[in-house]
């Protein structure tokens, strides 16, 4: 008995001291980053311009986590406070994993968005169905872990394993703009071949392929 309260005391200063921790976030930096996926991958798109033999060859301005560890978005569960200064995408995407995880906010979600994302915003929140779909997804996600992150167009395109009840790893994509000073979500339409080729691959391999 004694022994049995000893393992249940150790396990609760364990997850106080996870509470105490203070908040948490993945390094954010960029570099100039080569990456190569072959163009005979299932659901590949072509690249004019980016292929080389049997390979897309892309310089991309970002960053890539070879790591698991190293990507992991904190949880309030994990010590997050709630809030941000929003001043690296990993902050702003902790603060939606928090919103996501405790009931899917509406004044919360939009402060994350960006102001011209707001009308896609309405649309969602305006039908009862679609904001209780929203609610029903984010009290699903378990956890978020940050794969790449990368310079697109006027924003940062980020891919993120996120972990749901239905899916333990589904790749997620998120793209921020920065506005004076902070990265907001914003909602946009792709059309560039790398998103959709760098997602296709890891859809099936691990980040530190990318870099073979």
């Amino acid at each position: 008995m004694k022994r049995f309260h000893l393992l249940v005391g150790l396990g609760i200063l364990g997850m106080a001291a996870r509470m105490m921790a203070g908040d948490s976030f993945p390094d954010f930096s960029k570099a100039q980053i080569k990456i190569t996926i072959p163009t005979n991958l299932p659901g590949y798109e072509p690249s004019p311009g980016s292929e080389a033999g049997r390979n897309a060859v892309y310089t991309i301005n970002g960053q890539i986590f070879t790591n698991a560890a190293a990507g992991h978005i904190q949880t309030t569960a994990e010590g997050f406070s709630g809030t941000t200064d929003k001043r690296t995408p990993w902050k702003t995407l902790t603060e939606l994993l928090a919103v996501y995880q405790q009931g899917c906010d509406e004044k919360k979600i939009r402060a994350l968005y960006t102001a011209s994302s707001q009308p896609f915003l309405d649309e969602v929140f305006s039908k009862p169905d679609n904001a209780a779909r929203l609610r029903d997804y984010g009290k699903s996600i378990k956890g978020m872990q940050v794969v790449l992150g990368f310079d697109l167009k006027n924003g940062y395109m980020v891919n993120v394993n996120v972990n749901d009840t239905d899916s333990p790893d589904d790749l997620t994509p998120f793209y921020f703009v920065q506005t004076n000073g902070v990265y907001l979500l914003s909602q946009f339409n792709d059309d560039d071949p790398r998103t959709a080729n760098i997602a296709v691959f890891l859809g099936s391999h691990p980040a530190k392929d990318l870099l073979q």
